[in-house]
């Protein structure tokens, strides 16, 4: 295209030798069920960048496109992360970080047009940027990546299990946060539907409490689960996240938590209150419960 072209009105430059007519249609974060990301590229943008790089993206970027919960550094990371081979000259674009190395074809995949690295691979990459004190946000990460998401009112295949990552941490051998990676796997666990249950399950067994039941049906027919329970002290445990602000989430739990009270079952509601208290709250009304059915 000749540099009149390229100059006129309704073309946008997004990077270099990179442009995008600005009335162009194109699919929304939202639509997807997605944040918008920190990047600021929308989808149709971001796969033609990477495809002209011949890459893949990678790292927390790849995470944002799989609905990974990340810390609010990553979340707010304004860099395309992205893995290649031949990278060295064509990764040098404004706000684009290319990581150089091969990936064996197991280790790519595409989403929504764009070529990404898969759901394992991405967790590994990953444990390279989070440091070990973090080790709770790669556990976030996993749990994310095995548990069987909602879509449209029902549950779908998850995105990897916990036998995928671990073939793909034995498959990769040495790396940038092995040793995260290695502590956070087996600490990874189906059934957690957010960040915060998550940090409280996580949180239940620092306490010196005993692990909890992930998704329970209290009975067989049982018309409503549990988020997380202890089914040897009939507690469960129920995480009032953003949804549940809606008039019709509040009649159903209404309804669900009577159940479960009807049922001699204690229910705790979790709030977003409590994971700003570290579930002090939450751990002490566990153990009372536990110490009156133990007397």
């Amino acid at each position: 295209m000749s540099d009149g072209r390229l100059r006129a009105a309704d073309l946008e430059r997004l990077a270099h030798g990179l442009y995008r007519q600005k009335d162009r249609p194109c699919p929304s974060w939202s639509s997807w069920g997605l944040p918008e990301p920190g990047h600021g590229l929308d989808l149709d943008s971001l796969a033609a960048l990477v495809s002209v790089m011949g890459s893949f993206v990678s790292h927390h970027t790849a995470a944002h496109l799989y609905g990974v919960p990340l810390p609010d550094d990553l979340a707010r990371d304004t860099s395309i992360h992205v893995t290649g081979v031949a990278l060295s000259s064509r990764s040098r674009r404004p706000g684009v970080v290319g990581h150089r190395r091969p990936l064996a074809t197991s280790e790519t995949t595409q989403f929504s047009g764009i070529p990404i690295v898969t759901p394992e691979r991405m967790w590994l990459d990953l444990a390279g940027v989070l440091l070990a004190a973090r080790e709770e946000e790669l556990v976030i990460a996993g749990d994310h990546l095995v548990t069987p998401p909602w879509w449209s009112g029902r549950r779908v295949e998850p995105l990897t299990t916990v036998d995928g990552l671990k073939q793909a941490m034995d498959a990769a051998g040495t790396f940038k946060g092995v040793r995260l990676a290695r502590a956070a796997l087996p600490q990874v666990r189906v059934g957690a539907d957010s960040r915060t249950e998550t940090l409280l399950r996580l949180e239940l067994i620092r306490s010196g409490l005993p692990e909890p039941k992930l998704q329970v049906f209290p009975a067989t027919g049982a018309p409503f689960t549990a988020d997380m329970a202890y089914p040897q002290w009939k507690i469960a445990l129920q995480y009032d996240g953003g949804h549940h602000l809606t008039r019709e989430q509040q009649v159903r739990d209404a309804r669900r938590d009577a159940w479960f009270q009807q049922h001699g079952w204690m229910v705790i509601r979790v709030t977003s209150d409590d994971l700003r208290h570290g579930f002090r709250r939450v751990v002490g009304l566990i153990k009372a419960q536990a110490a009156r059915t133990a007397s």
